[in-house]
């Protein structure tokens, strides 16, 4: 009996390098399967200029919001979310058109000044950036804005 113990024992002792190991996984090892980042930003501020196209973000958008950044595959499906945004989407490549993605999505941001919401489906090219939902209210003090823009890049891509 004893040596049946020892012998669970010993099995024991070798896996705990293992689970130990299994634990502290870096980010960086899941990006291998994952060769893609999407990236969402989002701000309570103006995106683009009013007559401006969906992909000519403002560099003071750039500068002053948040990003979330999801490691995704070519063709993907999943679910992300902060502390205000949360994001459900779907990519798929377009065939014959390298670096062009369908992106369904259904989002939504919370921001002091109520919430947006946003769903549909657009095209994304990599390493474009898109607005791609927000709002605009009116007050005493003038229009305040929020906006969110994603884009697909690579890993350490600018």
């Amino acid at each position: 009996m004893q040596r049946i113990a020892s012998k669970i024992t010993l099995l024991f002792l070798s896996l705990i390098p293992s689970i130990a190991l299994a634990e502290n996984s870096a980010p960086e090892d899941n990006l291998a399967n994952k060769p893609l980042v999407l990236e969402v930003r989002y701000c309570e501020c103006l995106a683009t200029k009013t007559d401006g196209a969906p992909s000519d973000l403002l560099p003071s958008f750039l500068r002053e919001s948040s990003l979330l950044k999801v490691s995704v595959s070519s063709e993907d499906r999943g679910f992300a979310s902060s502390g205000d945004l949360s994001i459900g989407y779907e990519l798929k490549p377009v065939a014959g058109s390298p670096g062009q993605f369908q992106f369904n999505y259904s989002g939504s941001y919370t921001t002091s000044n109520g919430s947006s919401a946003g769903n549909g489906e657009l095209l994304l090219v990599q390493g474009q950036w898109v607005n791609f939902f927000g709002s605009r209210h009116k007050n005493e003090s003038g229009s305040q804005h929020s906006n969110v823009a994603v884009r697909l890049a690579e890993p350490g891509g600018s």
